[in-house]
């Protein structure tokens, strides 16, 4: 009877591993290409605290009061205010025991960016400037396009020196088409996009 159990049991085995399916043989590269776009996107947070009265010659003793005055300035430079996004619960993220907020600002327009920035003010902490590159869907496509012929000649290059020729794309991935592209400081590169291109080859 336990002759007979492993008998089956190798027969079971065997049985399986001729119905496995056949690995694949493929080559993996990369592909990247600079995204040269004409327009950005530049954002900048500034904190608005009553924790730094310490010396100012006329601090303002509630939030209201420094917003209104820091909104005045801002107007006084040709900021549209109307563009900032009060964000309460991230100022209380700071630890500051004195009331305060913070205010998230974004534009297209690098003047704008740059007077918003120039504000000296007691009370008033700009945060770093950073950019983004706005592109379209079309420009997407011609980025994905270039991208591709790299990795595919990166491919050419480590099959032949396999000994082996590239037949076609067996999968492609990028984390950079979710339509969003990076935050990045003004002085960065490039951003870029990315791809991993999979490829079959030729029996």
């Amino acid at each position: 009877m336990k002759q007979f159990i492993v008998a089956l049991l190798l027969c079971i085995s065997t049985i399986g591993i001729a119905q496995s399916p056949t690995t694949e043989r493929t080559i993996s590269t990369n592909g990247s290409v600079a995204i040269e776009s004409k327009e950005l996107l530049y954002k900048t947070d500034i904190t608005l605290s009553l924790e730094n009265s310490y010396y100012a010659e006329n601090p303002c003793t509630s939030i209201d009061e420094l917003k209104t005055k820091y909104f005045e300035a801002a107007q006084k430079l040709g900021v549209d205010t109307s563009k900032f996004i009060q964000d309460d619960l991230a100022y209380a993220a700071t630890g500051y025991r004195k009331g305060g907020t913070l205010l998230h600002f974004e534009t297209k327009d690098k003047a704008e960016i740059l007077k918003l920035t120039s504000i000296s003010m007691a009370q008033v902490m700009p945060s770093y400037v950073q950019v983004k590159d706005i592109i379209s869907e079309k420009q997407t496509k011609e980025l994905v396009a270039r991208a591709i012929a790299e990795a595919q000649k990166n491919a050419n290059i480590l099959a032949e020196a396999s000994g082996e020729k590239i037949d076609r794309i067996y999968s492609i991935n990028s984390y950079d088409l979710d339509g969003d592209s990076y935050w990045r400081t003004p002085t960065s590169g490039p951003s870029y996009l990315r791809l991993t291109v999979v490829y079959l080859l030729k029996d």
